[in-house]
């Protein structure tokens, strides 16, 4: 399992679960990303971690969410994602959390392969994949696949 909490100098990252969901209030509890993925947990407990991530600013206001759609496969890859709520976005926060998950699992498993995908009109996601040293393998004519 994971750790419980990363911290960088403006962000807490926390593992999504029913207790965080409590902690942060009543509307969070009915979004339906959130319900799709405390499902997953009560399925599979041992996803916490490998699956999505609160971030927070400091004084604990949501912000965004990132994380990996699963543990890693047979080939030790794992693809992140993110999303920010549109008043914290082009600020750094997803270059800042996104960097700090892919350090620390990088930490614990040195031999993963993370990988990202983005629509091409993305641009916002796509400078965050380039800061964090994504290099872009293929496209078709929607997306762009990257890896690290």
């Amino acid at each position: 399992m994971l750790c419980d909490k990363l911290q960088t100098e403006r962000l807490i990252i926390r593992p999504l679960d029913q207790n965080l969901i409590d902690e942060m209030g009543t509307e969070y509890n009915q979004h339906q990303r959130f319900f799709q993925h405390l499902q997953k947990l009560a399925i599979d407990p041992t996803l916490k971690g490998w699956d999505a991530w609160i971030v927070q600013l400091k004084n604990g206001t949501y912000i965004g969410d990132i994380g990996f759609k699963g543990k890693p496969n047979q080939y030790q890859e794992i693809e992140v994602g993110y999303g920010f709520e549109e008043a914290y976005r082009g600020q750094g926060y997803a270059t800042e959390s996104v960097g700090a998950l892919i350090s620390y699992v990088r930490s614990i498993n040195p031999e993963l392969t993370i990988k990202a995908e983005c629509l091409k009109e993305n641009k916002a996601s796509i400078r965050v994949l380039e800061k964090l040293g994504f290099r872009q393998i293929h496209q078709d004519e929607v997306m762009y696949y990257w890896t690290q």
